[in-house]
């Protein structure tokens, strides 16, 4: 039984008590003007009455007071729904922040990097070819007649190639993708370069190519190469592989890149610190664009990396 009909069940009891009581009374007891002489059944129906009206008087207080207390909890609400629609807006805004502050740094390293591997392309490559070249007029001119400084200078002709691929070899990995170069071919570049130096296996699968390569936007074109990069050198440090398997395609307006290996997969590397696996670089670069990347077990038992990128063309050159 609630409290309300609680409250009415005592009331008639004690205006029927009451009623009885009257009834039973001298008709001299003080009772209510318009209630003096009247039969007793009247009294208990005015009791009753009267009771009945104080009861509503009271729901009619409580329903207002429940009323105020769920506006009150009403205007809470909706003021902690603005709040937390506040703080989503001010933690996309710092995102938003984050991501473009992520994109101009990458942008200011890839600056700099083509700065740094066009001076060595210009200066120091130019040098080391204009030593060689004398070295070796110098060498063809002791041929026969200076057998060991011949030999010395042949020693040297040799050291000078082994610093003119070096230098080579750091110019392609601080400026990737070359003038004119696409994706595709870079990668086919490198793919090339990390076989031979490594000794592993390897298998390219591209997708459609050719002129939309002119129209892709050219920083996020070096985000997937990098990302290529740094999951090759992890291949080659960490894996144990002795085959990678690369995908680039174009789908459903964004550009993935997907390296597969053979290896001991990610579970068998928890050993090492995943910052220094360059991961945590890869996903910031990746995010920066707008775009994802994962690293999961792979279907061979090796380690597969994923990095997708929404497509972005550049405007068309009239």
């Amino acid at each position: 039984m609630n409290k309300p009909t609680s409250f009415l069940v005592r009331i008639s009891a004690f205006a029927s008590a009451l009623a009885a009581t009257a009834a039973s009374a001298p008709a001299g007891a003080a009772m209510p003007l318009p209630l003096r002489g009247a039969p007793p059944e009247t009294m208990a129906a005015a009791m009753v009455t009267m009771a009945a009206i104080a009861l509503a008087v009271l729901l009619e207080r409580r329903s207002q007071a429940a009323q105020e207390r769920s506006r009150a909890l009403e205007q809470q609400l909706e003021a902690e729904r603005g709040a937390h629609a506040d703080v989503e807006e001010a933690l996309a805004g710092s995102h938003e922040v984050l991501c473009r502050l992520v994109r101009q740094q990458e942008t200011v390293r890839e600056a700099e990097r083509a700065r740094i591997a066009r001076d060595l392309h210009d200066e120091l490559g130019h040098r080391l070819l204009s030593l060689r070249v004398e070295l070796a007029l110098q060498q063809a001119a002791l041929r026969g007649t200076s057998p060991g400084a011949h030999d010395k200078l042949t020693a040297a002709v040799a050291s000078l190639d082994t610093a003119i691929r070096s230098v080579r070899a750091i110019v392609t990995g601080l400026r990737p993708i070359a003038t004119g170069q696409s994706l595709r071919q870079a990668v086919e570049r490198h793919l090339a370069d990390f076989a031979r130096l490594h000794g592993l296996d390897y298998r390219f699968d591209a997708g459609r190519s050719g002129e939309d390569d002119e129209r892709r936007d050219q920083e996020q074109d070096a985000v997937l190469f990098r990302v290529l990069q740094e999951s090759l050198s992890n291949v080659a440090r960490h894996a144990q592989a002795t085959m990678v398997c690369i995908t680039l395609v174009e789908s459903a307006g964004e550009a993935v890149v997907t390296i597969e290996d053979d290896g001991v997969g990610p579970a068998a590397l928890d050993h090492l610190d995943v910052r220094g696996c360059g991961v945590d670089g890869m996903r910031e670069r990746t995010e920066a664009f707008g775009g994802t990347l994962t690293v999961q077990q792979g279907r061979r038992g090796g380690t597969v990396v994923c990095a997708r990128l929404p497509l972005a063309r550049t405007p068309a050159q009239a």
